[in-house]
């Protein structure tokens, strides 16, 4: 079932509070030190809400890497528009933002298949899904306090037309 009743539009700085509170509830994936992370990125990067009603049930956040590639830092969507094409609705958005101002690849990062975590196995899932080939995989990248765990960099073309 495809999302129908919602808005997309560009992020402002004042969307900051609601997309980490809606990042708060998504705790299968975003951890406190991620938060930090987070919070500190929507300072400066770009990129899209998407909105029901005066909520933001979706956000999708970027940063350019150079002039021909950009990292896609953040993407999250409330548990109760999971699996309803919200995701890839913002996705295709930024795609076309980027297309059009020249940038021909996407990367994005995010915890590596060597981690049995069935939330993530859903999120590499999505990326591939839409496009995204796996680029490399940096060991022990990500540090929780107790483990390391490898990162996953992904990357998706954008010449011609955006995911699927």
């Amino acid at each position: 079932m495809a999302v129908t009743s919602f808005a997309v539009r560009t992020l402002t700085k004042a969307d900051s509070g609601a997309i980490l509170t809606l990042a708060r509830t998504l705790d299968d994936w975003f951890n406190e030190e991620g938060l930090k992370h987070m919070e500190q990125d929507l300072e400066s990067h770009g990129g899209f809400v998407a909105t029901s009603g005066d909520r933001v049930v979706g956000f999708i956040t970027f940063r350019p890497i150079d002039r021909v590639s950009a990292d896609l830092s953040w993407l999250g969507v409330a548990r109760e528009y999971h699996r309803m094409g919200l995701g890839r609705w913002l996705l295709q958005r930024l795609a076309d933002r980027l297309r059009g101002d020249g940038f021909k690849a996407l990367e994005v990062s995010t915890v590596a298949d060597s981690l049995d975590y069935e939330p993530y196995a859903r999120t590499r899932a999505f990326y591939r899904a839409l496009g995204f080939k796996d680029l490399r995989v940096d060991r022990g990248f990500f540090f929780d306090g107790n483990e390391r765990y490898d990162r996953l960099v992904m990357k998706l073309g954008l010449p011609g037309e955006g995911p699927a």
